[in-house]
């Protein structure tokens, strides 16, 4: 009987500038890269767990790896096993499984872009290339004068998200909250307060994106937009049975995988019937380590030109 088999490389990515984020400096990611094969069929996946999100960690993944003994048979039973764990990589397997489809996807979709700080400089840049719709990165020393500034700037069909990364206490969060749901440009305030805040049921959904707070007990009830990160959020099967019950926006968000994770991240997000811009302006932020091989800009496209298997040997 073949119970299939699997191997897997860690690769450290480090930042050309460290990421500030609402949780600190970011200077470099360690993702895992599995490839399966069962049956003849081969399929890739990716670890990429990030900072300040409910998963395991690059460590406890790779252990759980190192475990099962590279039989696909036996770290599935192990994941199956731990129901509720292990979602990086749940989400790697998914890929795996589905990776035939995953690889011919050509598909495009809209692009938001990335600002980690208000700058209106950079904003009116981003707008410059093409993007309607910009994500900007807010804490606690961001005042709503500085996005005040930005909007003032902004093209009449332009608009903006704005992501606290759980940074806020509850009277800034609903100081934001307010402002949010008074600007028509902003389309919403993305986890405001930390995970597992009480705050969340005071401030309710209307306006109120969850990223991080998604993964967390109790966040696929929230009834107001939910940022979701392919490569963190689980079982893919089980993910999208929840998507058919769940009448709020989503909102599909890069994990700065490489290559292999963002060709399945963009799969899983064209499976969305939505108008939204999703968030995947994270390329050329890394040192050239020859782990990107996709197109940025306002409109990104999966690769069916690749040949993958010349990928996994080139970072072997």
């Amino acid at each position: 009987m073949n119970s299939g088999k699997y191997e897997f490389l860690r690769v450290r990515r480090r930042f050309r500038q460290p990421l500030v984020t609402a949780h600190g400096v970011v200077e470099f990611v360690d993702r895992i890269l599995l490839r399966t094969e069962i049956h003849d069929e081969i399929g890739y996946g990716e670890i990429s767990p990030w900072p300040s999100f409910p998963t395991e960690t690059v460590d406890e993944a790779r252990e759980v790896l190192r475990s099962a003994q590279c039989s696909l048979s036996h770290l599935t039973a192990t994941v199956s096993a731990n129901k509720n764990t292990y979602p990086c990589l749940r989400s790697a397997l998914s890929s795996c499984a589905a990776w035939n489809q995953i690889k011919s996807f050509s598909g495009k979709l809209k692009c938001a872009g990335l600002l980690t700080a208000p700058n209106p400089s950079l904003a009116q840049a981003k707008w410059g290339e093409g993007f309607k719709t910009i994500k900007l990165k807010i804490n606690t020393q961001t005042s709503i004068a500085d996005i005040k500034s930005i909007l003032l700037v902004a093209p009449s069909d332009g608009s903006l998200r704005l992501d606290a990364n759980g940074s806020l206490d509850l009277a800034a969060a609903r100081s934001w909250t307010e402002f949010v749901r008074g600007e028509k440009q902003i389309e919403f305030l993305e986890q405001p307060l930390p995970v597992g805040h009480a705050g969340y049921a005071s401030l309710g959904p209307d306006k109120i994106a969850l990223d991080e707070s998604f993964l967390a007990p109790g966040g696929a009830n929230w009834g107001g937009p939910v940022v979701v990160k392919p490569a963190l959020v689980g079982d893919w099967q089980e993910f999208h049975q929840w998507r058919t019950s769940h009448t709020g926006p989503v909102i599909y968000s890069s994990a700065f995988e490489t290559a292999i994770g963002r060709q399945a991240a963009l799969w899983l997000a064209a499976q969305e019937s939505s108008t939204l811009a999703d968030g995947f302006d994270t390329l050329g932020r890394f040192e050239n380590d020859a782990r990107d091989y996709h197109s940025a800009g306002p409109t990104v496209a999966g690769r069916s030109d690749l040949d993958w298997a010349k990928i996994w040997k080139e970072l072997s």
